[in-house]
């Protein structure tokens, strides 16, 4: 394609005045209707407050994840397995997980790089990482190489926060009390562990880092998983203030999600939050508070059938999930969603713990059936 050359030649036009009258004029309508939209409309994060079904037109669109629109059209469906949150020894357990997976009805491996207490399910050249001793002798291009050699696309999830390890190699990740010990533990017995600090620095930093080679060595999809608060009791709320005690400390949490997410992107990875759908309609999800804050490309709306049984409030009326069978409530739980968050905006992903093999195996139907083009299957 050859370039124009910078030139320009002013043209006289007898009706010129009034077409810059005409679209001054629009653009001030535009202003208008979208001030007094934004006015209007209701913070999703007073959902716990106030009734779904109440948030308007325009904090659904919000619900949309930072250019959903143009991702839409550059994305392949996605039917992906992820594989248990547990520690690998080695590439030869992991590759015997790998081959286990049913290739008709997945064509995308999650592998938890970062799982639950902080292990890391290879060996990261981070520093901070390393000094930590977290890692193990597996290498990302290795894994990356048994997905590929079984014909999946390779996809990782990252749990962020409930890490119990890197704080204790640097306090400053962690929670720090402001008396007694140095860090807080979720339990005062022998058994308590500490967790990641999302305004810590440390924090961002440590799982920026992470997500960064992540992406660098190849993984298509990053999954970030857990990103939450623990459960703190009143006094500990007290002795640690700061942030962690201000109804604002959700913002945290969406700076780092953000903060994964460019790390992800500038690594060429499309990077996805996970999401509890319970929670969604309990308002109890922090890092949900604000979603027009939120530059990821995809939500990942968790659903555990266990949860939906006997009544919930969903979308401001009571919903029976009484005697369902978990197709029914999938189906219940997703047409929910839908009048949250755009359809398209979103993966379903469900917890098989409490299904049967037959059942796991209808999961692939039942999206078919509700014109999903993309799932998820832990």
């Amino acid at each position: 394609m050859k370039k124009k050359k910078n030139e320009y030649k002013p043209h006289r036009h007898k009706d010129l005045p009034k077409k810059i009258l005409s679209a001054a004029a629009t653009l001030l309508l535009a202003y208008v209707f979208a001030v007094l939209g934004y006015s209007v409309a209701k913070p999703f994060g007073e959902v716990g407050e106030t009734e779904i079904s109440e948030i308007s037109g325009l904090e659904l669109l919000k619900a949309s994840p930072e250019g959903a629109e143009h991702e839409r059209e550059k994305e392949d469906s996605i039917k992906a397995y992820m594989l248990a949150e547990e520690e690998f020894e080695d590439i030869d357990e992991l590759s015997s997980e790998i081959q286990l997976v049913n290739k008709h009805n997945y064509d995308t491996i999650v592998v938890p790089l970062k799982i639950e207490g902080g292990m890391l399910n290879y060996s990261s050249a981070y520093e901070g990482a390393v000094m930590a001793d977290v890692g193990n002798d597996i290498e990302l291009s290795d894994i990356l190489s048994v997905i590929e050699q079984e014909g999946f696309k390779p996809a990782a999830a990252i749990n962020t926060m409930e890490d119990n390890l890197y704080p204790k190699s640097n306090n400053e990740a962690g929670f720090n009390l402001s008396s007694g010990q140095k860090l807080w533990y979720d339990k005062q017995s022998s058994d308590g562990k500490p967790w990641l600090d999302p305004a810590s620095t440390e924090t961002k930093k440590y799982l920026s880092s992470i997500t960064s080679e992540i992406a660098k060595a190849g993984f298509e999809y990053i999954l970030c998983t857990d990103m939450k608060y623990p459960p703190f009791s009143a006094e500990a709320l007290e002795d640690i203030g700061g942030k962690t005690a201000s109804p604002d400390r959700y913002l945290d949490l969406i700076d780092d999600v953000d903060a994964m997410s460019a790390a992800a992107s500038d690594k060429g990875s499309m990077f996805w939050l996970e999401i509890s759908a319970d929670e969604l309609f309990d308002g109890k999800s922090e890092v949900f508070r604000k979603p027009i804050m939120l530059n990821v490309q995809k939500y990942v709306l968790q659903i555990d059938p266990q949860l939906f049984t006997g009544y919930k409030t969903i979308n401001g009326k009571e919903t029976d999930f009484s005697g369902l069978g978990f197709e029914d409530k999938i189906k219940k739980v997703c047409g929910a969603i839908e009048g949250t968050i755009y359809k398209t905006s979103y993966i379903p992903e469900v917890l098989t713990d409490s299904l049967s093999d037959e059942e796991k195996g209808k999961i692939k139907d039942i999206f078919s059936e509700m014109g999903y083009e993309s799932y998820i299957v832990k």
